[in-house]
């Protein structure tokens, strides 16, 4: 049923206050001698990275094709490839060269944190990261949701394959988590 507007009497006019008339938009102001100079350094920042950026895709290796049953060891410490886009900056171009674990059935596809890790250092060196990235082989928001690889209890009713260790400060992740992982031990060594 459509909605019946509030009736109103004919005669019952209110006064409705005057709006006042909005001011035109003020101009921009100019910008100062230091603010032009740190416009020019960010546009010549950004336009560095974007050649960095080119030269990075042109050198990458070809994707990875390895064996599509190809299982993560036990213990290992992975994350989503969602993840490894927004928390270190790769592309996917990037992630495709790398290994990874896909799960059948499923969109999920798990790519080890060491692997990532190192990558993300490499392309930061390659200086086609962008400058939102201060620090190479962290994630730009300091936590980061991560799995362990674990083996399956038969004892488990379902099928057990990955441990999500929820999100966790890279901190925890170097210290407690990676310790025991089989390629973190293979991977750049992490400075405190």
């Amino acid at each position: 049923m459509p909605r019946v507007p509030r009736s109103r009497c004919a005669y019952a006019m209110h006064d409705e206050p005057v709006k006042p008339k909005r001011q035109p938009a003020k101009k921009r102001s100019e910008m100062t001698e230091d603010e032009k100079e740190d416009a020019d350094m960010m546009r010549i920042a950004r336009k560095g990275i974007k050649i960095a950026k080119e030269e990075w895709e042109d050198a990458l290796p070809a994707p990875w094709k390895g064996p599509e049953d190809f299982k993560w060891p036990t213990g290992t410490i992975a994350m989503y490839k969602s993840d490894a886009k927004s928390s270190f900056g790769l592309t996917d171009k990037d992630l495709m060269t790398l290994r990874h674990e896909s799960i059948s059935g499923s969109p999920k596809t798990f790519y080890s944190l060491a692997d990532v890790k190192d990558m993300s250092f490499e392309k930061f060196a390659a200086g086609a990261l962008s400058l939102d990235f201060t620090m190479p082989g962290q994630p730009k928001t300091g936590t980061v949701r991560i799995f362990k690889k674990t083996d399956h209890s038969p004892n488990r009713r379902t099928r057990k394959n990955w441990m999500d260790l929820d999100r966790a400060s890279w901190f925890m992740i170097t210290r407690v988590y990676m310790k025991d992982d089989p390629q973190f031990a293979k991977s750049t060594p992490v400075e405190a």
